[in-house]
């Protein structure tokens, strides 16, 4: 076995929220045995999902860290649109549940033992993880585009572990310390945030201050993305959904700004007409008589959050001429009725992102304190770990709204 090491403290330690990471008189370079044999009397339940689209709670194995590796109680896992499609679908593209896989990968927890080799974190520091590890040899890690990583265990996806469990072992050199002022569930929206930080930075400088941006789909990722565009200062901002209830829930999050309801019965085109006009901008029939007056006035970039086909035709349709669309969902392998035409006249860019790198940081930067955005608003629902199904099925329930449900774990460990 790996030697790891252990915490050494003669009383418990308080933590932001409330709750005590209980310490008992230990050598501070115990053989991890003693430890895992402590943890395992804890459980270790995990939300698996199988391959005929089922979800229970099963009792797992407390991992063992490699010298590589952090042993961490997850303190906190999101729920994500991801998740769900992994358990109705069984698949996200080529990402395929082909075996019972333990789900999630939006964490934040507490460090309880290192591996002999980590250096980046200690005992009882407080993380946000990062769940993607990549190999860390290949020209496109080399080329800090680790995202883009052929070999990248990412976790909650066939076949890596996900992080809907008490106990996980994972990759120290993933894991973000967490400052004082951040809870656990601000942690968790780490890696939401991080996913549209990553986006903003692949578009190039095309939004920022006074810049007007739309953003199509008033989800987490959706509202995310308009919280990063204010903080960029981009202004007018407009949101667009089918549902009511959410752009009333990002009016009142975000006050001043746009909202647009898109009613199916609509084509894209349509659509993106009277999109056009909460910007001041006058029908596309007139401006093609002529010299367009208004054309500056549309959205500089759009950011698609949807994946869905007819909102990617609509955001090509609503940009500004040689603006950017940058689609960070993607809900189809393949789109037949996207206007490459228009893109291609207007000279928009079209632009994708695949996850994030080298956001983290940033991302709990902007959050820490709140002084650059707030985004507590969105945890809707909580759940005890115990209740992760129950959590699953209201995140499926649309009779029960809600934006980002949560799972926690504040099972006081002693290590």
């Amino acid at each position: 076995m790996a030697a790891a090491t252990r915490a050494s403290a003669d009383n418990s330690t308080a933590e932001p929220n409330g709750h005590t990471l209980k310490r008992k008189k230990t050598a501070t370079h115990d053989n991890i045995d003693t430890l895992l044999e402590r943890l395992r009397g804890y459980g270790n339940p995990a939300l698996h999902v199988t391959p005929d689209h089922k979800i229970e709670l099963r009792s797992t194995e407390v991992p063992t860290p490699s010298p590589q590796e952090a042993l961490v109680h997850v303190r906190c896992t999101g729920i994500c649109g991801s998740d769900m499609h992994l358990w109705h679908r069984g698949a996200i593209g080529p990402l395929v549940v082909d075996r019972s896989c333990i789900l999630g990968h939006e964490p934040s927890g507490v460090v309880l033992a290192i591996g002999s080799e980590v250096t980046n974190v200690q005992l009882g520091d407080r993380v946000a993880i990062e769940p993607g590890v990549p190999c860390r040899k290949c020209w496109l890690c080399d080329a800090g585009k680790y995202n883009l990583c052929e070999d990248v265990k990412f976790a909650g996806v066939c076949p890596s572990a996900g992080t809907i469990r008490r106990f996980i072992a994972h990759d120290a050199r993933q894991l973000h310390k967490l400052p004082d002022s951040m809870t656990f569930a601000q942690g968790a929206l780490v890696e939401p945030l991080s996913v549209v930080l990553h986006a903003i930075k692949q578009c190039k400088g095309s939004i920022g201050i006074g810049r007007p941006a739309l953003i199509c789909g008033a989800g987490p990722i959706g509202l995310c993305a308009l919280a990063a565009a204010k903080a960029t200062g981009a202004w007018p901002l407009v949101i667009t959904d089918v549902d009511q209830a959410k752009l009333d829930f990002a009016r009142q999050m975000f006050p001043g700004i746009g909202t647009y309801l898109v009613e199916i019965s609509k084509t894209p085109a349509q659509c993106s007409e009277e999109i056009r006009a909460l910007y001041g901008c006058g029908p596309r029939e007139l401006e093609r008589a002529g010299p367009s007056k208004t054309e500056y006035n549309a959205p500089s970039t759009v950011l698609e959050c949807t994946g869905i086909e007819s909102s990617v035709a609509t955001a090509a349709y609503s940009c500004r001429r040689n603006g950017t669309v940058m689609v960070i969902g993607v809900g189809r392998s393949i789109m037949n009725n996207v206007p490459f035409m228009q893109l291609s006249l207007s000279e928009i860019e079209l632009r994708f992102i695949n996850r994030y790198s080298d956001t983290w940081p940033a991302g709990i930067n902007a959050l820490a304190g709140g002084q650059v955005m707030n985004l507590d608003a969105l945890v809707t629902h909580t759940f005890p770990l115990e209740q992760a199904v129950e959590a699953m099925n209201l995140c499926a329930d649309p009779a029960t709204p809600s934006i980002k449900v949560q799972i926690v774990d504040d099972t006081e460990i002693e290590i």
